[in-house]
């Protein structure tokens, strides 16, 4: 069973659009006023936007789902795009989604949303919140004592970059392999600290991460250590001390 409909009440207590698509065409329907409610209950919960969650249950993989910022999408969700229903009456957008395009009937425009695929749920993210702001930061690192802390820099927890980075290297330590839902179970999937291989202080505000070559996902222990000097350690160095525990 999707992962998505195990939990979709509280998806949208928080103010997702969650819908089922046809397994097969990959079709389903919008409809405008569960959108707008959507959007009040989004706001509601002190959000600015709100996802349209798309699933299927008829493939092997319970995290086929696109998580979709609608946002990104709101574009053809408009009026003219509209089909109206004279045998029962019904408004609504028709929508497809196949081999990663969104497609709205009218508009005559697909959206590319393969970016979005198996992207972690809304109630994941907010079960995680205090891991992830624990995340390494080059700015401030504390190593006094036996507690290190560490705040989260606006690069690495961007979110788009995050998602495409975990999507890319899977939510597994590129250091030493420890994988949260392997250990404490599938409620726990998806967990992992992202860590920017390029210096803060090297890039500007207006720098454009490339997740496939700027993050790597890593455990919290590992991110410690990677920051408990400066300049800080390389992966392959905390590799090496990894290996080199034993002789």
């Amino acid at each position: 069973m999707s992962i998505v409909e195990q939990i979709r009440s509280a998806l949208e207590e928080k103010g997702e659009y969650v819908i089922r698509a046809n397994a097969k065409t990959g079709w389903f329907a919008v409809d405008p006023k569960k959108l707008e409610k959507c959007r009040a209950t989004a706001k509601a919960n002190g959000r600015n936007d709100f996802n349209l969650v798309v699933y299927r249950t008829k493939t092997n993989d319970k995290r086929d789902h696109h998580v979709i910022p609608f946002s990104k999408v709101a574009g053809l969700f408009v009026e003219e795009s509209l089909t109206h229903s004279e045998a029962n009456g019904s408004i609504r957008w028709n929508v497809t989604l196949q081999d990663g395009l969104l497609h709205v009937s009218h508009t005559g425009k697909h959206f590319d949303v393969s970016g979005f695929h198996q992207t972690p749920l809304i109630s994941e993210w907010s079960s995680s919140k205090s891991l992830l702001t624990e995340e390494v930061s080059e700015d401030e690192v504390f190593t006094e004592g036996s507690v290190v802390r560490v705040s989260v820099n606006r690069y690495e927890r961007d979110s788009d970059a995050r998602r495409r980075c975990i999507k890319l290297f899977g939510p597994i330590c590129a250091v030493c392999g420890f994988n949260f839902a392997a250990i404490y179970g599938n409620s726990m999937e998806g967990f992992i600290h992202v860590h920017h291989l390029t210096p803060l202080h090297q890039v500007g505000k207006d720098y454009i991460v490339n997740p496939q070559i700027d993050l790597v996902p890593v455990c919290p222990n590992c991110h410690a250590v990677i920051h408990s000097k400066k300049p800080s350690f390389t992966i392959g160095e905390v590799k090496q001390l990894i290996q080199s525990k034993g002789k």
